[in-house]
């Protein structure tokens, strides 16, 4: 049972891979002119490597201070900022910030005016790139952000709100070898398919990186990356809204052998939170569309069991999301499925009161920090036949929600692979510790959903970079 769509594992796979072995040579390469030139016994016991995460929350109106101000600026919110189209005169238009559109100034509306840089309907067949036709934006360039060490991937991730007539890009571009990269285009997002359809860009694979879906790799390692946000509108006086962005930027590790060791807090274990069970293979969901239904929809069924678990806590009903509509909610038309990842994150935080994003784990140890908390983690994890006891399947890429952890550390987790066709039955389950961890250490290097109240509190024990 696969339950991501092969095309985009393979091409994670394919590349994560080849990085591996090309840093390797280089990492070597490097450690022998150490050892060659200045000999330090300490220096062998140091892993090159080594996982490495490093998370860039920006959550307030004062962490966006030092971007660019092109049309678009932060203000104070209550919760979070609020990240707008700001109108000003002299703005700067340029084809990047719409991969490749014309532009121009538009004096009437004080913002960029810009064309789609397809024509209408001729896009990854039959789509358009935009909305086929012209628009206003506004752009919103990061400082530059050096990274403690180098990395290797970025993923960048949001709340936003898209109103009618609205929608928002990411654009990222890294530091490596010295030298300054061209902008990758990361997804372009709209909650719904009013003005376009949502999607991420292929074809970017090059001599410096490229984007698989939703993730930037390097083709060495980044010690630096700036991150561009274009926010358009067919509506001047009507801006999309960005309350919370978040980047994690790490090193891939090339297996779970090479991650840092983060003991555990025994003080969860025994913990079980009430997250609702919710089966992916319901007979309902077939031929619904949205990437086919069933088999492929873990990730928005995974993502809708811990809106649904808010949802009581919080006594908002409108977190309450039936499986087809997160999928809708979610659908990545170019990817042609649902597990795009901050798609899933974005959608959770649509509703309202929710903060959600992507980041990347070391160990099960910080899930623990979270659970402690209240808070279930969506995880993303693949496995052969046979290799996660109790599991009847295997999976090319699959997500489920860990919910606890048994008195003896093992994981308690809503696996919807599990449940059955007619009912959601048996999605509750529990994997044997040590192998669940190094399974999805090894399908995604630790990459998993955080999905919490806005107002909840966040662990401060084993952080490490990874929030």
């Amino acid at each position: 049972m696969v339950h991501f769509s092969s095309p985009r594992l393979g091409r994670r796979t394919y590349f994560r891979g080849a990085l591996s072995l090309c840093l390797l040579l280089i990492l070597c390469g490097v450690t022998l002119c150490v050892q060659q030139t200045t000999p330090d016994a300490h220096a062998a016991t140091v892993d090159p490597h080594q996982q490495y995460n490093e998370f860039w929350a920006l959550n307030n109106f004062g962490d966006f201070q030092g971007w660019t101000n092109n049309g678009v600026a932060a203000y104070p919110a209550p919760f979070g900022s609020r990240v707008q189209l700001d109108p000003h005169a002299n703005l700067t238009c340029a084809a990047s910030d719409i991969d490749g559109g014309a532009t121009s100034y538009d004096a009437q509306t004080k913002l960029c005016s810009g064309r789609d840089p397809m024509a209408a309907g001729t896009y990854n067949g039959g789509m358009n790139y935009y909305n086929g036709g012209s628009f206003s934006y506004g752009t919103f360039v990061s400082p530059v952000h050096t990274t403690t060490n180098p990395v290797t991937t970025i993923i960048a991730s949001w709340d936003a709100t898209t109103q009618d007539g609205t929608w928002m890009e990411v654009h990222v571009r890294i530091l490596e070898r010295g030298q300054w990269t061209h902008w990758y285009d990361l997804p372009i997002w709209a909650s719904d398919f009013s003005t376009i359809q949502r999607h991420s860009v292929d074809g970017q694979f090059d001599k410096t990186g490229g984007v698989a879906t939703d993730t930037f790799y390097a083709q060495t390692v980044a010690t630096a990356y700036q991150i561009g946000i274009t926010l358009f509108t067919t509506k001047p006086g009507v801006s999309p809204v960005i309350h919370h962005f978040g980047v994690i930027a790490d090193y891939d590790a090339p297996n779970s052998t090479h991650v840092p060791d983060i003991a555990p807090d025994t003080s969860t274990w025994g913990i079980n939170l009430a997250v609702p069970q919710r089966s992916q293979n319901l007979d309902q969901y077939r031929n619904l569309g949205y990437g086919g239904g069933g088999d492929v929809w873990c990730s928005p069924t995974s993502t809708s069991m811990v809106m649904a678990y808010w949802s009581t806590i919080l006594h908002q009903q409108n977190l309450t999301q039936t499986v087809p509509d997160a999928a809708k909610g979610t659908y990545d038309f170019t990817y042609q499925g649902t597990g795009n990842w901050p798609n899933n994150t974005a959608y959770a935080s649509e509703f309202g009161n929710i903060h959600a994003f992507v980041t990347r784990m070391y160990s099960l140890s910080q899930i623990e920090q979270w659970v402690k908390l209240g808070v279930p983690i969506v995880i993303s994890i693949a496995f052969g036949p046979g290799q996660l006891p109790g599991a009847t399947y295997s999976t090319q890429g699959h997500l489920m929600v860990v919910r606890g952890f048994t008195s003896k550390g093992d994981v308690i987790a809503n696996d919807p692979a599990m449940g059955g066709t007619t009912s959601d039955a048996g999605v509750e389950i529990v994997y044997p510790r040590a192998i669940f961890q190094q399974l999805w250490l090894n399908a995604s290097n630790g990459t998993v959903y955080v999905i919490a109240p806005e107002f909840w509190p966040t662990p401060i024990t084993d952080r490490d970079g990874s929030w």
